[in-house]
């Protein structure tokens, strides 16, 4: 569904890709694992488009996308969940869910608010209420929910657990795990190592923008340099 080839990224002079190569297939998880620093952001921002490469090939489906606006990648079916939430602090929980599928039809719209509702519970208790006033974890919630309006196919999430307590972890990680049993292609960044290697079938380790390991999640969880750099030392 998705591959990447040498891709190279940057911001003006300084370069944080250099030459990442990756694929996602369809109906799969995949997770990027990485120190802070690593690229992980930029490498994202620049599949949905709100980076340019500076070399390199990004394909959907058999698309070109390189330098595919912004808004043309999400009617092609990607949908990005931004690290730090970002919701619009002044609009409605409704308000945000409507903006998250302005592509699509009303009557679809008010259809998957529903749907919305029954991920995530919370929200529907709280659709007039403005995005802003909802504690972290009801915020992440709406940035990922606002994220699904656009119907994606592939769905690509930054950090979803960033500064979340324990039990709101869970319940974001077991939405995912929902969506993807559902057949949604899902690539993930996440510090939470142990539950991204859990969730992914692959992952990637990104270190100072270039894959250094790649295979079966299960296999890096037991890899003694993954474990290690990412896991803590064996006992």
């Amino acid at each position: 569904m998705l591959e990447i080839i040498d891709l190279h990224t940057g911001y003006g002079a300084i370069r944080v890709l250099h030459g990442v190569s990756i694929e996602v297939r369809s109906g799969e998880a995949v997770a990027v694992i990485g120190s802070n620093g690593a690229g992980k952001t930029t490498l994202l921002r620049t599949i949905s488009g709100l980076m340019r490469a500076s070399s390199g090939t990004i394909r959907y489906d058999g698309i070109d996308v390189t330098r595919a606006s912004t808004d043309r990648i999400v009617r092609l079916g990607i949908s990005h969940c931004p690290e730090g939430r970002r919701v619009f602090g002044r609009l409605s929980v409704h308000d945000n869910l409507v903006l998250g599928g302005v592509q699509r039809p009303a009557g679809d719209v008010a259809v998957d608010i529903r749907r919305i509702g029954e991920l995530f519970p919370r929200l529907a208790e709280r659709l007039d209420q403005p995005g802003g006033t909802l504690s972290g974890g009801e915020q992440q919630m709406l940035a990922v929910a606002r994220a699904l309006m656009a119907k994606p196919r592939l769905l690509i999430l930054d950090e979803p657990s960033l500064g979340l307590a324990p039990l709101l972890v869970e319940h974001i990680f077991e939405v995912i795990a929902q969506l993807k049993s559902e057949g949604l292609t899902i690539l993930l960044v996440e510090q939470n190592v142990h539950h991204a290697l859990d969730l992914a079938d692959r992952a990637y380790v990104l270190e100072s923008g270039r894959i250094t390991h790649a295979g079966a999640a299960a296999e890096l969880r037991h890899d003694p340099r993954v474990e290690s750099a990412y896991l803590g030392f064996r006992e």
